[in-house]
């Protein structure tokens, strides 16, 4: 974006961001799955789920950005169709997160290695769970609307999705790399029951509260 441009709009742009930003660090389905693939499988795995995650996010900002947003939110066959497959979505990683808690292991005998997963698995995993989310066009819309006049030039658009963009990685890469850690990977290790049992309830929670939601 030009210099000229860059003065003129930065407050908007910082704005954008700071909002970009609360909603990202906040706790949610990406966020409880980053944290329990970093601490299951390790930080790469984490890592390259939090990339797919990303991705999701920059496609809704462009989708958001070009407009389409507000001509999908007048397709209701288009918002059930994706709000049904994000609830069921959540509600198979729920069904995982509790099959891996009924999981007994004996006194003293080592906890097993999960089954390994490709890095490109992961990575889709992570597309696939933003992707499906039908709240992630409009909250981009609305983060982008905060800060973005009617007459902002594309130049703008593509600077505060760029940046967001960036603050994503750095947010959502942080937490796999967090909870990575060998402290949280022991703690993970001698708290899996109950940690898994209250992640599959909240993604079961979430996927429930996804299937009710009332199409616009």
């Amino acid at each position: 974006m030009p210099a000229d441009l860059v003065s003129l709009y930065l407050p908007n742009l910082l704005l954008i961001l700071s909002v970009f930003i609360v909603g990202a660090a906040s706790p949610g389905p990406a966020t409880l799955m980053i944290m329990n693939v970093s601490a299951r499988e390790g930080r790469a795995a984490g890592i390259m789920l939090s990339l797919g995650v990303v991705t999701g996010s920059i496609f809704w900002a462009c989708v958001a950005a070009l407009g389409f947003v507000a001509a999908l939110k007048t397709s209701v066959l288009f918002f059930t169709a994706m709000k049904m497959a994000g609830g069921l979505y959540l509600l198979f990683l729920a069904f995982k997160a509790f099959r891996s808690a009924s999981r007994k292991t004996s006194p003293g005998a080592p906890e097993a290695a999960p089954e390994p997963i490709s890095h490109g698995r992961q990575y889709l995993r992570g597309l696939l769970l933003h992707l499906t989310n039908p709240k992630a066009p409009l909250v981009w819309m609305a983060t982008l609307s905060v800060g973005a006049a009617s007459t902002a030039p594309p130049a703008f658009l593509f600077t505060a999705v760029s940046v967001c963009a960036a603050a994503g990685t750095a947010i959502f890469v942080g937490y796999a790399c967090l909870f990575s850690t060998r402290s949280a990977v022991r703690a993970y290790r001698t708290m899996r029951r109950p940690f898994d049992i209250v992640i599959g309830a909240l993604f079961g929670a979430a996927g429930i509260r996804l299937l009710t939601l009332k199409t616009a």
